[in-house]
């Protein structure tokens, strides 16, 4: 399979979210091929399938002049650490599983465990990516729309000092 054809198998497959018939017909491949394909970018599928959803409740905006892949860009290229208290995705697992962040409220919502989408500035939306960052969900809880991002910083760096300490217990 050459490159540009997994682009736009996996384009249309995840993103559009073509049938199989579609796809085929699209690209010229058979069900055959397209089960193969499937199964084959497996990690591929999953990690756009992911980002998606992301992008579908959070930026997706007929005011936007990004695509998807841009977004995509945007999210795989950004460092996976809060923008505010520098806890990583990776530490937050690590917390988690000493149960040293878990609270019924985050279990039942499923949140916490992953790094959110934040807006540097509540006032601009979600689809401007030069207003987006990382922010582990207590620092975006907390920071609402009362605190500018430099304001929070500064709360922020108290909550990473919270965190190393548990860390390290």
């Amino acid at each position: 399979m050459t490159e540009d054809l997994k682009v736009r198998f996996l384009r249309l497959a995840i993103i559009e979210q073509k049938k199989y018939d579609e796809i085929g017909e699209i690209l010229k491949i058979t069900k055959k091929d397209i089960s193969r394909y499937w199964e084959d970018l497996k990690e591929e599928r999953e990690h756009l399938s992911n980002i998606r959803k992301i992008w579908k409740v959070k930026y997706n905006n007929p005011e936007t002049t990004e695509t998807f892949w841009d977004f995509k860009k945007w999210y795989d290229s950004v460092e996976r650490k809060c923008y505010y208290c520098g806890i990583t995705e990776t530490e937050i697992e690590q917390l988690w599983k000493k149960e040293q962040t878990k609270n019924k409220a985050l279990t039942e919502r499923n949140r916490g465990k992953k790094l959110e989408i934040e807006r540097l500035s509540p006032k601009e939306p979600y689809h401007k990516i030069d207003n987006l960052v990382l922010s582990c969900y207590w620092c975006n809880n907390a920071k609402t729309d009362t605190f500018t991002a430099e304001e929070f910083k500064e709360i922020g760096e108290t909550i990473g000092k919270i965190w190393k300490k548990r860390l390290t217990e």
